[in-house]
C-alpha cells in the first residue's frame, strides 16, 4: 500500500514539475512542431496552413487554446490522405505532459472539433497500404460513378492467396467512416456471409476520430464523381447523383 502511495505521489509530483516548467510560449511552440510532423502536404512541404490562438497565459500554459486551425491541399494526416483538408478545434485542452515529454498530441476535451476532408481513389489506395490488417492484401481502389466503391485484392484463405473484389458503400456508423460490403467476390464466385464479415473488420472503421487531430467526428460522407467528400457537400454543380 505504502508503494502504491510513494508511486502516485512521484506521479503527481512529476506532473507538477512539467506544468511548473511549461510556459505558454512552450505549449505553443511545441503543439506547432507536433502538429507539423503529423500534418504534411505531400507536394509543397510549405503547403501546410495552420493556426493556433492561445488562450490566456495561464490557460495556455495548462493546455488550453482558443482555436487551431488547419488546411493543405493535399494532406497525409498519419496514414490518412486527403485532396483536400480543412480543420477547426475550438477551445481544445490538451495533455500538456504528453506533449512537452513525448511530443504526443492528447486532446483531452474540445468544445468543437470539425474536420472537412476530399478523398479519391489514389488516397484510399494509399491508405490501405499503409494500415497493418490491410497492406498485404495489395488492394486497389475505384469509386464508381453511381457512389460505390470497388475494393479489388488479395485475400488469403487457408495460407493461399485468392483474388477478391468487393463492392462497397462508404457510410457514417458512430462518428467513424466505415466501408459497408454489398457483394464479395472471391476467385469470382459470390462469397458467404462469413467472409464478408471478416473483411469488413479488416478495413473498418476506415477513418475514426481518435486518428485525427483534436478527435473530431465523422457526420457525413457523399460520393460524387470518384471524389469521396467527408463532412462536407460537393460542390454545387456535383451536388446531384
Amino acid at each position: 500500500m505504502a508503494c502504491k502511495f510513494r508511486l502516485v505521489l512521484i506521479s503527481i509530483l512529476m506532473s507538477a514539475a512539467v506544468l511548473a516548467a511549461s510556459s505558454p510560449q512552450k505549449v505553443v511552440q511545441t503543439l506547432e512542431q507536433v502538429l507539423r510532423k503529423e500534418i504534411t502536404n505531400p507536394k509543397d512541404s510549405s503547403g501546410l496552413y495552420l493556426r493556433i490562438i492561445p488562450a490566456s497565459p495561464e490557460e495556455t500554459a495548462r493546455g488550453k487554446l482558443q482555436l487551431v486551425e488547419i488546411e493543405s491541399k493535399p494532406a497525409r494526416v498519419r496514414n490518412i490522405f486527403l485532396r483536400e483538408l480543412k480543420a477547426r478545434a475550438v477551445e481544445p485542452v490538451i495533455d500538456v505532459s504528453a506533449l512537452l515529454e513525448r511530443s504526443k498530441l492528447r486532446t483531452n476535451s474540445v468544445k468543437e472539433s470539425n474536420l472537412e476532408g476530399v478523398m479519391d481513389a489514389d488516397n484510399f489506395e494509399r491508405m490501405l497500404a499503409e494500415l497493418k490488417a490491410t497492406k498485404d492484401m495489395r488492394i486497389k481502389v475505384q469509386i464508381t460513378d453511381d457512389g460505390k466503391v470497388i475494393l479489388r485484392g488479395v485475400l488469403t484463405l487457408l495460407r493461399i492467396n485468392n483474388p477478391f473484389e468487393a463492392v462497397c458503400r462508404p457510410e457514417v456508423r458512430d462518428d467513424c467512416l466505415y466501408l459497408r460490403i454489398e457483394e464479395l467476390r472471391v476467385n469470382g464466385v459470390g462469397a458467404p456471409s462469413f467472409l464478408v464479415s471478416r473483411l469488413e473488420k479488416h478495413i473498418n472503421p476506415v477513418v475514426e476520430p481518435k486518428d485525427l487531430p483534436f478527435n473530431p467526428p465523422i457526420k457525413s460522407v457523399r460520393v460524387h464523381q470518384g471524389l469521396i467528400y467527408v463532412n462536407t457537400p460537393p460542390p454545387k454543380s456535383a451536388s446531384k447523383g
